[in-house]
């Protein structure tokens, strides 16, 4: 995650370094481009998900953290923004490392513990968060943006290692040979009207939380932010973002495990959505920061409870296939938040992706409302699954 916050705030500089200077151009470029890591790998994550629990969780880590690092070390040699893109594309279908660790995670967790779990997974997630940009903003203003994704190659590469060599699956996570095939799995959450809704629920959220981030170098610019120092002010923002994440995340799993998920997301996206909103009518750059920090703050809870939901009221032999299809949803929304954002702000103004993004958080609430609350707490036994499905 440092790798990878490293270089995608940058990608928009990434877009202007190749080539493309007119800035409405660069700013579909750039939707297109933060898009293309999505538009396969939402088709490619339920596979994925099969195949961890046909042959085992750590083999999928594995594949997609070299896979990652193949990736990013073809986007350091891009000649033209034409190539960024496809190379996007292949990272999306061949990578999934951080929904792959969820899995092995949630399916090697006592239930209990879960919403515990996924949120110190969180806290590494945001830790990455925090360094990524911070660290890309100062090499990308000292050495060039280029430079930055064969920075992230070798830390992939560095991370593939330490999964190799240390990362174990638990005793009762052994392969499973008859695991549900895809549409099996698409059946039975269809089947399911909490299922159906926490899918929603994360598609809505996820598009939210990734609707701006293409334009975030571009509006600050708007605001005042100095050219020479671009970079390293939008890493600072975005890297401000996971300091409170980190702070926060853990305090959220644990009342996740007590109160439920639904309890903790009706008390988050009110604040999600109106902080995102403000942001486009800030008059100075400066603005920017302890908005941000109310967004890590709220943000960090958002993701990890509906898959601490996910998590505790499937079977274990589906375990993999499902939080596959929960990484689909993450990913839809994650494609359709940068296309829809750089076509829109394109068009009518940058103040619009931040109105749009609000939007898409109260869109969330009634769906939240709707789910059953008796299967949002982490069930006490195999009866509440029963109960629940």
């Amino acid at each position: 995650m440092i790798g990878m916050n490293a270089c995608v705030p940058f990608l928009p500089l990434y877009v202007r370094a190749l080539g493309v200077t007119d800035f409405a151009e660069a700013q579909r470029w750039t939707g297109l481009v933060y898009a293309g890591a999505f538009m396969l790998s939402v088709v490619a994550v339920p596979f994925w998900g099969r195949m961890s629990d046909k042959y085992g969780r750590k083999l999928m880590i594995i594949r997609a953290i070299f896979g990652l690092t193949l990736a990013m070390f073809l986007m350091g040699f891009a000649q033209n923004v034409w190539q960024l893109f496809l190379l996007r594309i292949f990272q999306g279908g061949i990578s999934g490392f951080i929904a792959s660790s969820f899995s092995l995670v949630s399916t090697s967790t006592p239930q209990h513990k879960r919403g515990w779990a996924m949120s110190i997974i969180q806290t590494a997630v945001s830790g990455g968060t925090v360094v990524g940009p911070l660290v890309g903003g100062a090499i990308a203003d000292a050495f060039g943006v280029r430079s930055l994704f064969l920075l992230v190659a070798g830390l992939c590469f560095l991370s593939g290692i330490v999964v190799v060599l240390y990362v174990q699956e638990t005793p009762d996570m052994h392969p499973n040979k008859d695991a549900p095939h895809i549409l099996d799995t698409v059946r039975f959450a269809w089947g399911s009207s909490f299922l159906r809704r926490t899918l929603l629920m994360i598609i809505l959220v996820q598009a939210a939380l990734n609707f701006t981030p293409p334009i975030l170098p571009y509006f600050l610019e708007s605001k005042g932010a100095p050219a020479e120092l671009l970079a390293t002010i939008t890493g600072a923002s975005v890297g401000l973002v996971g300091i409170f994440m980190m702070l926060f995340s853990a305090r959220w799993g644990t009342l996740t495990d007590t109160h439920g998920s639904t309890w903790v997301m009706l008390r988050i996206l009110p604040w999600l959505g109106l902080t995102t909103i403000v942001q486009g009518v800030i008059p100075h750059y400066v603005w920017i920061f302890p908005l941000r920090a109310i967004i890590g703050i709220f943000s960090s809870a958002a993701i990890p409870t509906l898959y601490t939901a996910l998590s505790t009221n499937v079977p274990l032999q589906r375990a993999g296939s499902i939080m596959g299809l929960a990484s689909s949803a993450t990913l839809l929304g994650s494609f359709i938040a940068p296309i829809l954002c750089s076509w829109l702000t394109a068009e009518v103004g940058m103040v619009w992706g931040f109105l749009v993004s609000g939007i898409f958080f109260f869109a969330a609430l009634p769906v939240a409302l709707s789910v059953n609350p008796h299967i949002q707490k982490s069930p006490a036994s195999p009866s509440t699954f029963t109960h629940t499905l």
